[in-house]
């Protein structure tokens, strides 16, 4: 194949392998987002920035505009989905929603926006490296920082992170190979390649990548970013995006909602048959640390997409799907039904609601308007005979504090045997209590201990029985928690009303590879004096027309309701959390550096030793110019080399006496290079030695440091190596005849 058919001079081959490694980095986003479907998109991005860099070459101008070019029509049609104007929002925010959302991840645009970004300027910069320059290395530092940034993003999550790394370390290597077989030609003399160089060179970079594999695997030995078997994840650095500001925890307002007379209707719950005789219950809120006063919840709220993250544990579970419709339910929190893993709601903009990756619990992101619906999945583990010999997990709960009564202590001793045994016969007991609504509320060690002043004929509700099961539960060392939510009862045709005469609390334990397990140590009863027969429900018509904003009554404020309002609106709070991308911005600009720094100490090593001593003293000259090029010095390349001298003592004074004895030597060297020897090649090399030395008189100071990583002596060097070959393939296929 012609490679100079696509433009002159352009090495698809190696323009292929830089966009190959470049797409490569974008496997790792697999455990990210919940399917492939966001490849099609990153390898277009990929494709649009090789492409547009390639169809610009050999002028920067054009690259630039064919590469923006692309850039746009990507964002606009294949992230955003033709909407021009959420271009702008979208990327700002993009930064951030990545790592305040809970993963696996569904496709949104603003989801996308980065890691398109990121691809596309990755794909640009390395073929431009790949066309521009002769350096062996330079094109995959940017595929390498596009990977670099996917397993930031990705964090803790599983993927194709092997995969991906194969891959890139395949092409890498393949690239690094053609690129060494051509060899590495100086910016200004250009010398013959000595017998098994290439090899040499090559067999370097293969022992370089392998040290460096070796060095990170022992290292994650020695320095481990993980922590309890967990790999490091930015998340975890960030404040929550959602935070529930209310004080009051669900469990101290069930009292109120059943006490309510006549009881409102709260939701609606459509299931089909097979899933509704499942359905037991719908679960609002889990609260799993204990103070001796209050059980609260420690959940961390990010936002979600429809597909939520499973229990893991749950490997005997059975999915059951419902449909539930709002209508006076204040939330934060969503009723859902078992372990949710899909909750979707039609009209609704992407980001919602949060979830919370390790209880299961799901909330809204603003105030949840009256008739609301939504479709849910949810697992559900069974509870029965198969749970007798099964073991708890492990128990990861905080420890129950200091002061528990003494009555809750005598109650643990008192069961043995399995774990599922154990806690039935506790439900048992607490389910035989007398169920007493007109007591005094609370769940403290103070209201636990009056629970059981009077032994069986003692008694309460919902709100004691579940803390006190759950109490009990730590006591034995099992993981278990308080769930707040609503019984489900008397469906119609798969249907169940849910009123506020149906809000309850429970316990859940969590079972190895059954997850959750409810139990229930209430029995609710109307037949107590001091629950009166609960009245018919209030139900509120369906509405014939969709609710709008003039006719959507606002749901009754509840302190624990409320939600940062900007939160839902703007993301105010998670823009403020890009701070934590500095330390990845700031190890970039230092490999970067260091990238310069190495490069420049090469080329100087090359030119040190090139093998004849003229080319010695040229390299020395060239050196002399990058020294004045670091300090702001740049003699126009028409000059002599004597005028080059005159150019820089007009500039720096005395400093230029070592560059106006350089510029005999060099002229000897281009025009008597017969009568140039050692000596004087070691003297233009201790002329380069005095010329820094009276540009930085310090041996360490911050101007030496920064024209150490200063780029521009490399930026000259290759943009000069580039004309020239310009200049040589315009007279190869006869431009100038």
């Amino acid at each position: 194949m012609n490679q100079r058919r696509f433009a002159p001079g352009i090495p698809l081959t190696e323009v292929a392998l830089a966009m190959g490694a470049c797409t490569a980095a974008t496997l790792v986003y697999q455990g990210f987002f919940t399917s492939y479907s966001y490849l099609p998109v990153l390898a277009l991005a990929c494709l649009a920035g090789g492409v547009g860099a390639a169809l610009g070459h050999p002028r920067t101008w054009t690259s630039v505009v064919s590469g923006v070019t692309g850039l746009a029509l990507v964002m606009i049609y294949g992230v955003f989905g033709g909407a021009a104007p959420a271009v702008f929002d979208g990327v700002r925010g993009s930064w951030n929603r990545l790592l305040t959302v809970t993963t696996p991840a569904d496709t949104w645009g603003e989801l996308l926006a980065a890691p398109a970004l990121v691809t596309w300027a990755a794909a640009f910069s390395s073929v431009v490296l790949v066309l521009r320059t002769r350096s062996v290395l330079a094109p995959l530092l940017p595929p390498l920082t596009s990977l670099v940034f996917a397993l930031l993003v990705v964090g803790n999550q599983t993927g194709a992170h092997p995969a991906a790394t194969v891959v890139f370390l395949v092409l890498a290597l393949v690239l690094t190979a053609l690129r060494t077989r051509h060899g590495a030609v100086d910016a200004t003399v250009r010398v013959q390649t000595r017998p098994g160089a290439p090899v040499t060179a090559l067999t370097a970079v293969a022992a370089t990548l392998a040290a460096s594999a070796l060095l990170g695997v022992g290292g994650a030995q020695v320095v481990s970013l993980t922590s309890d078997g967990a790999r490091f994840d930015p998340r975890d650095l960030l404040a929550p995006p959602i935070q529930n500001t209310g004080t009051i925890t669900p469990l101290a307002q069930l009292k109120r909602q059943l006490a309510e007379s006549p009881p409102r209707t709260l939701f609606t719950v459509r299931a089909d048959p097979e899933s509704s005789e499942l359905l037991e219950r719908v679960r609002t809120a889990a609260l799993d640390e204990f103070d001796g006063t209050t059980w609260t919840s420690s959940g961390t709220y990010r936002v979600a997409g429809n597909r939520l993250t499973a229990d893991p544990e749950m490997d005997h579970s059975r999915q059951v799907a419902a449909r539930i419709e709002l209508k006076e339910f204040p939330g934060p929190y969503l009723p859902v039904v078992g372990w949710p893993t899909r909750l979707a709601a039609a009209g609704q903009p992407s980001g919602w609601f949060g979830f919370d990756a390790g209880s299961g619990v799901a909330v809204g992101t603003g105030p949840l308007p009256q008739g609301l619906g939504y479709d849910v999945t949810g697992e559900i583990a069974p509870a029965g005979p198969e749970l007798w010999e099964v073991s708890t997990t492990p128990n990861h709960s905080p420890p129950l504090p200091a002061g528990a009564p003494a009555v809750l202590r005598e109650l643990a001793d008192r069961y043995t045997g399995t774990a599922y045994q154990r806690l039935m016969s506790l439900s048992a007991y607490l389910q035989g209590m007398s169920y007493r609504l007109n007591g005094p509320p609370g769940h403290s060690y103070a209201s636990l201990a009056r629970l059981f002043a009077d032994g069986v004929s003692g008694g309460g509700y919902a709100e004691q029985n579940a803390a006190a099961f759950t109490v009990l539960a730590r006591m034995w060392g099992f993981p278990a928690r308080v769930a707040v939510g609503y019984r489900l009862r008397n469906h119609r045709d798969g249907v169940f009303q849910v009123t506020t005469a149906d809000a309850h609390a429970w316990s859940e334990v969590h079972f190895a590879g059954y997850g959750w397990v409810a139990f229930d140590p209430t029995v609710p009863t109307s037949t107590s004096t001091a629950n009166p027969p609960p009245e018919a429900p209030r139900v509120v018509p369906p509405s014939a027309a969709p609710p709008t904003s003039a006719n959507i009554a606002q749901p009754a404020e509840s302190p624990a309701g409320e939600l940062a309002g900007d939160q839902a609106a703007g993301w105010t709070a998670v823009l403020n959390g890009t701070w934590v991308l500095a330390p990845g911005i700031a190890l970039l600009v230092v490999v970067a550096a260091a990238g310069v720094v190495i490069a420049k100490a090469r080329r100087r090593k090359r030119r040190r030793r090139a093998p004849d001593h003229a080319a010695q003293v040229l390299g020395a000259w060239q050196e002399q110019m990058d020294r004045l090029a670091e300090r702001g010095v740049a003699p126009p390349v028409s000059l002599t080399f004597h005028e080059v001298a005159e150019h820089v003592r007009d500039s720096l004074g005395a400093a230029a006496n070592p560059v106006e004895a350089a510029a005999e030597l060099a002229t000897r060297a281009v025009y008597a290079p017969d009568h140039v020897g050692q000596r004087e090649a070691d003297q233009a090399w201790e002329l380069l030695e005095r010329l820094t030395a009276g540009l930085y008189p310090g041996r360490v100071s911050a101007a030496r440091w920064r024209a150490a990583a200063d780029p521009r002596p490399l930026w000259t060097a290759w943009s000069t190596a580039r004309r020239r070959r310009q200049a040589k393939d315009d007279l190869e296929t006869g431009r100038y005849r």
